[in-house]
């Protein structure tokens, strides 16, 4: 039996129409990542992470604490890219508004301490 070239594909688009469509989204993309490493450099109220003890504490428990520390500096340094504005930094993390906002309220974020003076 043979298949087509679309076939082929896991996602059963030629590749040269997956590659088409995401390179207009690049320039929009790579924007908002050149703006987030920038503000990168100063991201207010970042507290330093308490190590666990490897050997005292679990695996698991290792990586829901390095996840945790990495989603709170992600939407951090997010916040600090928008200056503080929500709906921008959920798109620059490519998450949902409400998905942001319950990690905000979770990990004690304000937008406010982001927003210039």
């Amino acid at each position: 039996m043979v298949m087509s070239a679309a076939r082929a594909t896991r996602s059963g688009v030629p590749a040269k129409a997956r590659s088409a469509s995401s390179a207009m989204h690049a320039p929009r993309e790579l924007s908002l990542v050149a703006a987030h490493n920038a503000a990168a450099q100063h991201v207010p109220d970042c507290p330093a992470p308490i190590p666990l003890a490897v050997g005292v504490h679990s695996l698991r428990e290792l990586v829901e604490q390095a996840v945790t520390e990495a989603e709170a500096q992600a939407i951090r340094r997010a916040l600090a890219t928008a200056k503080g504005n929500k709906s921008l930094a959920a798109r620059i993390l490519q998450t949902n508004y409400t998905t942001l906002h319950a990690k905000m309220k979770r990990f004690k974020i304000s937008a406010e301490k982001f927003i210039p003076s």
